[in-house]
């Protein structure tokens, strides 16, 4: 069979049955369950179908045990049903336990097999776009990562420009408008605006620039002093001009 062939017959895989294209296991769909994430992969984001590894032991117990569990405790939060899965999972025997490894380390074999066959039909085009949005994705989470620690450390919050200050005085003057009705409205009247009235706004907006480069430069100084450097600005290094031979004459 052509890798062609078998790269069609990925969808079994996708869906947990890809018993027709290896080893022939008649109780495939029954034995494994694929886990569903609501984060998309850089494959996804291009519409490209990527084999999913088979759940390991311990996840394939929690998924199976999830009906019964959210039945009796519809309620029940993410944190107390792995909580719970986890509780009951030491209790399981040993024999059963074992036998769930070797169904997964078979299962695994099998991934490993498509995988390779899913990764030799990629074209040189799409490998290159999955590098792309997959570095795309690490930036957007280092981001995220140093948003979330200016909030933890308490950074200061950038203050808003003065139209945005006009915006939020005005916010309940278009209520009930959509976004672009709103911003439209909000546009017109931003520009309609008396100058002593805009003048009083950007006087507003470089007074709270002005308070927030203090706050900013004083927090900075306290992340050095906690040894969180990597939390400052970068600041450019000046280079030393070279003087010139006309210089030096």
């Amino acid at each position: 069979m052509s890798p062609f062939s078998n790269l069609c017959r990925l969808s079994n895989f996708i869906t947990g049955s890809y018993k027709n294209v290896l080893l022939g296991r008649t109780n495939w769909i029954n034995q494994t369950q694929i886990c569903n994430y609501t984060k998309k992969s850089a494959e996804a984001k291009l519409g490209i179908e990527k084999p999913k590894r088979p759940l390991t032991p311990f996840f394939k117990f929690m998924t199976q045990m999830r009906p019964a569990l959210l039945a009796k405790n519809p309620g029940i939060s993410s944190k107390e049903a792995i909580a719970w899965s986890s509780k009951h999972w030491q209790q399981l025997d040993n024999e059963t336990k074992s036998q769930m490894l070797k169904e997964y380390e078979k299962d695994l074999e099998d991934y490993k097999k498509i995988k390779d066959i899913y990764e030799s039909s990629l074209t040189d085009q799409q490998k290159e776009d999955i590098k792309r949005v997959k570095d795309e994705m690490a930036a957007a989470k280092e981001k995220r990562k140093l948003k979330a620690e200016y909030k933890e450390m308490g950074r200061p919050k950038k203050p808003m420009s003065s139209y945005f200050l006009f915006a939020q005085s005005r916010h309940d003057t278009f209520k009930g408008s959509d976004m672009k009705e709103y911003q439209e409205k909000l546009r017109t009247a931003w520009l309609k605006l008396p100058e002593s009235e805009r003048v009083a706004f950007e006087k507003q907006a470089q007074s709270l620039m002005i308070k927030y480069k203090k706050d900013l430069e004083a927090w900075e100084l306290k992340m050095l002093s906690l040894g969180r450097s990597d939390l400052i600005r970068q600041k450019p290094t000046r280079q030393k001009k070279t003087k010139s031979a006309k210089d030096t004459q």
